[in-house]
């Protein structure tokens, strides 16, 4: 692959699942949520460029992903999946419904931003 293009959204989320360190120390849960950042990758080759010299439409996924993602802040995610929603699943299923729009998804990431971790998401060749 040539290019690899990121475009990415910020939002906060409530995942909802109790934290074992935090009342293993006597801390409370973290209310209001974290900050997430969600981004997607696109990964291409020189000869799919198009004469305007671009591959795909940025504006276009930062709408996919915009709308993504206030799915994601809209609910305490422990509701919206009927999966336990760590990172790592999230991370797995907004790949599979972004890949439905997304031509060419390379990956998809969510940083815990309060936390400083990243969970990506790519799948096996």
């Amino acid at each position: 692959m040539a290019y690899v293009v990121e475009v990415e959204q910020r939002f906060q989320a409530v995942q909802g699942l109790p934290s074992p360190i935090r009342a293993a120390r006597g801390l409370p849960p973290i209310a209001g949520g974290v900050t997430v950042i969600l981004r997607a990758a696109v990964a291409f080759e020189d000869d799919q460029l198009t004469g305007r010299g671009w591959f795909f439409d940025t504006d276009a996924a930062t709408q996919t992903l915009e709308e993504c993602c206030e799915r994601l802040a809209g609910r305490v995610w422990t509701e919206l999946f009927e999966f336990r929603p760590t990172f790592e699943l999230v991370a797995r299923d907004v790949f599979r419904e972004l890949a439905e729009s997304i031509p060419q998804l390379a990956y998809v990431e969510l940083r815990d931003d309060s936390f400083g971790t990243t969970t990506r998401y790519r799948p096996s060749a």
